[in-house]
């Protein structure tokens, strides 16, 4: 691959900059370790990529590459994990990850705990090492002295709702990021985003970001760009617009009834 340009630093900080000036930024989301499909969707222009290591079937090792890709077409990599743990989040900032994206936050306590392993030192315990982040130390002062992750609280529980304002007026935490069926179905309504609970928890969520300044985020899972202009409408800013998967499946739909006949 070639050398990283002089203008790393900026792009490794360009998501963070865009979310603290409220701009729009999409990102596409991936399930499969797939580079072909990464680059496939990451060159259709989106603002960041999500890399699902909850639901999907990526392992750390595969990130490095899918960070890569990213990268090349301007795309923040963005990696989604499964709980506050601080020591994979190193490792994954340290192979290139521009920021973290946390499940199933319920308390500002633990997200706090969690957000120190991803500075360095004085505001965390981030370990110091030579690795691609740094451009294997050809970047490592400016790295070190620069670069700053974008930490996103993922809101799925009642608890979590429970605890919004505390989770958004934590300093570490650039947005709040709904995500729409794990939080549905532990308010009684799954699938349900019309209910009144749904309603209300996102009111309570929006209102926590909007006091305190912080980017509300989103996962809009069904592939459907006209509910793009909508999600930022209602004040969202940091919107994952569908999966690999799903927008494959989409694009085959239209052959399943000949098939079938």
């Amino acid at each position: 691959m070639a050398r990283m340009s002089n203008s790393m630093m900026p792009q490794q900080n360009r998501l963070k900059d865009r979310l603290a000036q409220s701009k729009p930024s999409v990102g596409a989301w991936l399930m499969s370790s797939s580079p072909v499909i990464a680059e496939a969707m990451v060159s259709m222009g989106f603002h960041f990529l999500v890399i699902d290591m909850e639901h999907g079937a990526i392992d750390v090792s595969q990130s490095e590459t899918l960070f890569a890709l990213a990268e090349r077409y301007g795309a923040a990599p963005m990696v989604r994990i499964s709980s506050l743990d601080g020591d994979l989040a190193r490792r994954l900032m340290d192979l290139g990850a521009h920021g973290i994206i946390v499940s199933t936050v319920e308390s500002a306590e633990s997200f706090a705990e969690f957000s120190k392993s991803c500075f360095y030192p004085p505001e965390g315990k981030r370990g110091v090492g030579i690795s691609r982040c740094n451009q294997f130390g050809d970047r490592f002062k400016e790295y070190l002295m620069g670069f700053k992750p974008v930490l996103m609280a993922m809101v799925e529980t009642s608890e979590g709702i429970h605890a919004a304002s505390d989770i958004a007026a934590l300093p570490s935490v650039d947005g709040m990021f709904l995500g729409p069926y794990d939080l549905s179905t532990s308010l009684g309504c799954p699938g349900d985003f019309n209910s009144q609970p749904f309603i209300n928890a996102v009111e309570t969520v929006r209102s926590a970001c909007r006091a305190n300044r912080k980017a509300l985020g989103i996962h809009q899972v069904e592939p459907v760009a006209d509910e793009l202009h909508n999600r930022f409408d209602d004040g969202f800013s940091f919107v994952a617009y569908g999966t690999d998967i799903l927008a494959l499946r989409a694009g085959l739909a239209g052959v399943r009834d000949f098939i079938g006949e």
